[in-house]
């Protein structure tokens, strides 16, 4: 695999940086993961290059980097179609698969990550 074939995976343990990396499970190619802390290597100079709002999760792949949750998912799929995890960009299903990924990452998790346990 080529460096610019190589996806590296930015994240934090408590961040919501499981659902990319779920997603990364679920494509079935091999990515290397960069743990960063809040404050420290977020912030850091090496990490704002990457992604300037120095949040987690991103991935770096093929020369793109993405960020948020949705944008990352949406991008794997796109870019290892053989793993079947969405609808083709011609599919009609397309519609309904982006309306309920960023609903997922929007009005459902919000409330899900805000309520107190």
């Amino acid at each position: 695999m080529s460096q610019s074939d190589e996806i590296v995976f930015y994240t934090n343990p408590m961040s919501r940086g499981r659902i990319a990396r779920w997603m990364l499970e679920e494509i079935g190619q091999p990515y290397r993961t960069v743990v960063l802390d809040y404050g420290t290597t977020m912030k850091a100079p090496e990490y704002l290059a990457i992604n300037p709002m120095g949040k987690v999760p991103a991935i770096s792949h093929r020369g793109v980097t993405v960020t948020e949750c949705a944008a990352i998912c949406t991008w794997l799929a796109d870019a290892f179609p053989d793993a079947g995890l969405a609808p083709a960009l011609d599919d009609p299903a397309r519609g309904p698969y982006l309306r309920w990924m960023f609903f997922g990452a929007g009005p459902l998790e919000a409330p899900v990550h805000s309520r107190r346990r």
